[in-house]
């Protein structure tokens, strides 16, 4: 603080305040001047008029003593004799002062007093006719002339040197304001219009202005300031620009990175319907890198040694896996590199403690890899290791699904075609035995019950090889419905009514495909053994979240152990309903006609009740 002071020592509030103090002085000093010249001469006028006066009351003196008329002179010589002792000419009854003014009154004063007035006073007071003293007369005459000269000239004088004063304070206020107009102009005006000049263009975004302004003042310290924070704003624009630049620059290569990763999850989960195209996943890796680093993918079996495949981008050549040791890139070993220069890197393809491989990355500059591009490397390859053992879980799926599919195969072949196949062989042992018994009475029955058999095994057949050539498309079940429907008129004449409530639920596959076989299995025994001509099949939910599947027919109804009907066709509903956690239900209507229910509840709804539990 004390150095500011030092160097702003020349304060503008200084310059104001000694120009006002000038100014002000000035006028105070040419005021009370003027009032002194003015009150100097206030009494010259009188004292000219007194002075002409006693001039004029000397001729009146002589006047009456020519007429004779002493008591008016003696009176006249009174007055004239008081005008001469008038205070106002006090100061000029003194010889002590140089005045010229007051040599002229002392010799008319003392001419009056010693010589004039006694002459006059013995002349008034003389019993005879006065004798008037022409000369002496005249003399007081002329010095009283001499003596208004002189109060003349003094006026005079008052009033020219106050004019002269007057001048010389103007030439002082013209110089003393020319210097202030110039400090003004030159230390204020100029410095402020410097300093509002640049903030405007600092103001508007040229924070590299500097301005410049001379001085020890505050203006000179201001502008110090300004240019002070000039440099530092235009400092920090720059700073700040270029990290806008560099954020710019982050944010542009995270959107690349993050475009990669959206199109490698994307490819990831559209390559369900076909294989996951590794090249273009490492050629799109490669081109999100941006640099001079070199890319490789190398997958490994979990048993393997070597990579099963070996990929590097287009126009990059591979380097084979003979030049170095592969248990490197399986995490087992430190890498070998190619040459001195080369940089290695891996980054594992692991998920759930499996090894599915490595992406090696080489560079010739010997410096680590960019932070951003190290977290792009290891987002691959997770994202390498998602798909790959998304694409592994789908071929365990798939080999479950096969061998699922061939349990339920033969289970359907057990339970349906393969029992009547053994019946049939029983069949075949009794006509055998018939024949070797020569009971031949008893061979008609027997044949009869294989001819049944047989068709009935060869029904069973066909209904098989349906069942294993169903599939449910883009419809789902309720297209599904819809085409069995239209299968099931064409063979009828029946009026097949489907009636679909569940449009708003969602059912897994197996319970789509339980239900569809069942409906399948149900409307094949109405149609051929029911003789009706209606049939209702009807699918909704029911007040307590379970689903309700019923067949109605108006046929001639079902008898009293409708299992032997249709043995193998129950069987197969009753299996199929416990899949479905229901139970298949068969009894006649009241109007006539059989009905067919099952009920169970679906397995979303389950699965709410477990996780609110």
């Amino acid at each position: 603080m004390e150095k500011i002071k030092q160097r702003y020592s020349y304060s503008v509030m200084n310059y104001i305040t000694v120009s006002l103090a000038s100014i002000f002085g000035i006028g105070l000093l040419s005021i009370f001047i003027s009032y002194w010249v003015t009150d100097m001469s206030d009494k010259d006028a009188q004292a000219i008029n007194m002075s002409g006066s006693m001039r004029m009351q000397t001729y009146h003196i002589g006047l009456a003593l020519q007429r004779g008329e002493k008591q008016e002179a003696i009176e006249a010589i009174d007055r004239l004799d008081e005008t001469w002792n008038h205070a106002l000419f006090i100061k000029q009854r003194s010889l002590n002062s140089s005045d010229p003014l007051n040599g002229y009154f002392y010799r008319a004063y003392n001419h009056w007093q010693q010589e004039l007035k006694p002459l006059l006073v013995s002349e008034a007071n003389s019993v005879s006719l006065p004798a008037l003293p022409i000369k002496m007369i005249d003399k007081q005459v002329h010095l009283t002339d001499e003596l208004v000269d002189q109060f003349q000239k003094e006026a005079e004088g008052r009033i020219r040197n106050l004019r002269l004063f007057q001048v010389f304070v103007l030439f002082i206020t013209v110089s003393v304001g020319s210097v202030i107009f110039y400090l003004l102009k030159n230390r204020i005006e100029k410095p402020l219009l410097q300093l509002t000049q640049a903030a405007h263009r600092i103001g508007k975004g040229d924070f590299g202005h500097q301005v410049e302004v001379d001085g020890r003042d505050e203006l000179a310290l201001l502008g110090a300031v300004i240019n002070q924070m000039s440099t530092s704003i235009s400092h920090m624009y720059d700073e700040l620009d270029d990290r806008v630049k560099q954020r710019t620059q982050e944010l542009r290569r995270n959107n690349i990175n993050l475009e990669f990763l959206l199109n490698t999850a994307r490819r990831i989960l559209d390559s369900h319907n076909k294989p996951l195209d590794f090249q273009q996943l490492l050629d799109d890796l490669s081109g999100a890198m941006h640099g001079n680093t070199t890319l490789e993918l190398c997958l490994f079996t979990a048993q393997g040694d070597k990579p099963y495949l070996q990929l590097a981008p287009h126009q990059t050549p591979t380097t084979d896996c003979t030049l170095r040791s592969c248990e490197g890139c399986q995490g087992q070993a430190p890498f070998t590199p190619i040459d001195s220069i080369s940089l290695n890197e891996k980054f594992p393809i692991v998920r759930d403690d499996m090894h599915y491989g490595v992406i090696n990355v080489r560079s010739p500059v010997m410096t680590p890899l960019p932070e951003w591009q190290e977290q792009l490397l290891r987002s691959a390859a997770d994202q390498f290791a998602l798909a790959l053992s998304l694409s592994a879980q789908k071929d365990q799926e798939h080999r479950l699904a096969m061998l699922n599919e061939r349990t339920v195969i033969a289970r359907e072949l057990h339970d349906s075609l393969a029992q009547a196949l053994s019946y049939l062989q029983i069949q075949v042992t009794r006509l055998q035995k018939s024949h070797d018994k020569q009971k031949y009475d008893l061979q008609q029955p027997i044949i009869d019950e294989l001819r049944e058999g047989l068709s009935s095994a060869y029904r069973q057949l066909r209904e098989l090889l349906t069942t294993f050539r169903l599939k449910i498309d883009t419809g789902g079940l309720q297209g599904a419905l819809e085409n069995t429907v239209k299968q099931l008129r064409e063979r009828t004449d029946m009026h097949v009514n489907l009636h679909y409530q569940l449009s708003n639920l969602p059912l897994n596959p197996t319970e789509e495909i339980h239900l569809l076989q069942i409906i399948r299995e149900a409307s094949q025994n109405a149609i051929n053994h029911s003789k009706g001509e209606h049939l209702s099949i009807s699918l909704k939910q029911l007040a307590d979240k379970s689903i309700e599947l019923l067949i109605d027919d108006d046929g001639i109804g079902i008898p009293d152990t409708p299992e032997k009907l249709n043995h193998y066709g129950l069987a197969i509903m009753n299996e199929r309903s416990r899949h479905l956690n229901g139970k298949v239900e068969i009894f006649p209507r009241e109007e006539g006609g059989t009905r067919v229910v099952c009920r169970f509840q679906p397995g979303f709804i389950e699965q709410q009740v477990t996780s609110t539990a």
